[in-house]
């Protein structure tokens, strides 16, 4: 039997394939065609491979294709492995094409997922410092709170403190010194009230050489002031030469003052009044009584008599004295040439000035004297100006009060608000 020999060349730059089939040497069949891609798969390429050894083999063993036939179905199995191979082929390029497409994908992904992770870091940073400049203002306002906090509790145990001292004022103006007040007046329909009425009483230093002269009408005083040179006429043909001027006072218009009460004193008022008894015995009286702790007193550390009000003040060594002896309020001491008398005893408020004002005034009817010299008697003197200003012919007129203060000596005038000196 001839032998049959096949083979199969394939051109890979002319992408043909051709299949030659020959019995010893006269060929049977050729069969040519297209040649698939050669750029296939590693998976494509392993089944071509297999196929051609196992062809080989067939081939070489020489009894496999001994017909037309065995050739033929060796052609459509190498058609139906082509086939798969081609539809494999297939498959593989729609899967590179789908893995492209969600490698694409994932890379457009990749590139959104880092913009937004940029967008939501730079919005994370402003919110942290936004977060941050917040905590420093609540923290600067914290601060500030606490100052504010800090004023309002001094504040208030100021005006705690200063409660206290007004309540305190205000218990001692129930315990002030009892005076019998005498009303003398008329009665009148009231249009416009005075409620509180004070009268000044000033005290003017003078100097030596001068002299004070109040007249009884204010026209004469300005008569006076305005002729300002006057020669005055002494004894014989001497005579001095006076300067007149008006006498400006520093009156207070507003007086405000801050009263506390001493926890040491007290103030001891209705007193006796016994002639012929000094102040200072009546004192060691009343030093006596409340040195005594028997009475509910103490040791006395100083003591004052007030000779306008006629009360006393004693000041204890111990502050709780005081406060005992008030809350009783009266009490019966020995005084001399009596028995026994009842005083009243309260608190002794001490106060201080804190605000003044003033204003210039000028005293409409009195005249101040300048340039006098001490040629005289300071009473004979006195007499001689009195003399020439209640002349009308010196410009005079009638005098009400006069003081004459001699050179080299110094004086006080007091000044009452409707009688002048």
């Amino acid at each position: 039997m001839d032998c049959i020999n096949g083979h199969v060349n394939c051109h890979e730059t002319e992408k043909l394939y051709e299949i030659s089939v020959s019995v010893g040497d006269r060929p049977l069949l050729i069969i040519a065609g297209l040649h698939a891609q050669t750029h296939l798969e590693s998976e494509t390429e392993k089944h071509t491979s297999e196929s051609k050894e196992k062809s080989a083999v067939m081939m070489a063993e020489g009894g496999l294709l001994d017909s037309l036939e065995g050739v033929k179905e060796e052609i459509i199995r190498q058609k139906v492995l082509y086939d798969k191979l081609i539809e494999e082929q297939a498959q593989l390029l729609k899967t590179n094409s789908e893995r492209e497409q969600r490698t694409k994908e994932f890379k457009d992904r990749f590139v959104k997922i880092t913009e937004r992770l940029e967008q939501d870091k730079e919005q994370h940073l402003e919110t942290l410092n936004s977060h941050k400049r917040k905590r420093d203002s609540l923290m600067q306002e914290e601060e500030e709170l606490l100052e504010d906090l800090k004023g309002t509790e001094t504040a208030l145990e100021e005006q705690e403190i200063k409660e206290a001292e007004v309540e305190g004022a205000t218990n001692v103006n129930t315990m002030v010194p009892k005076r019998e007040v005498v009303f003398r007046g008329a009665t009148a329909a009231t249009g416009n009230p005075q409620l509180f009425d004070v009268k000044s009483r000033i005290k003017y230093p003078m100097e030596g050489g001068t002299a004070l002269i109040t007249f009884e009408d204010e026209i004469v005083a300005r008569k006076i002031q305005s002729l300002q040179t006057h020669k005055v006429t002494l004894e014989g043909e001497c005579y001095i030469t006076v300067d007149a001027h008006p006498v400006q006072l520093m009156v207070p218009t507003l007086v405000q003052m801050d009263t506390r009460v001493c926890p040491r004193s007290i103030l001891v008022s209705q007193l006796p009044d016994v002639p012929d008894v000094d102040s200072e015995v009546i004192l060691d009286k009343l030093e006596i009584h409340f040195g005594k702790s028997f009475n509910g007193g103490g040791e006395v550390a100083s003591r004052h008599f007030q000779e306008d009000t006629r009360n006393a003040v004693l000041v204890f060594t111990n502050d709780k004295i005081a406060l005992g002896l008030t809350q009783k309020e009266n009490h019966e001491v020995s005084f001399p040439k009596k028995s026994k008398h009842k005083v009243r005893v309260t608190p002794f408020v001490n106060g201080t000035i804190t605000r003044v004002e003033t204003k210039a005034l000028a005293c409409p009817r009195t005249v101040l004297l300048t340039g006098i010299p001490g040629v005289m008697d300071a009473d004979c003197l006195q007499d001689t100006l009195e003399i020439f200003f209640q002349k009308g012919s010196n410009g005079g007129g009638e005098i009400s009060n006069a003081l004459y203060n001699p050179p080299g000596q110094t004086a006080v005038a007091l000044f009452d608000q409707d009688t002048g000196i």
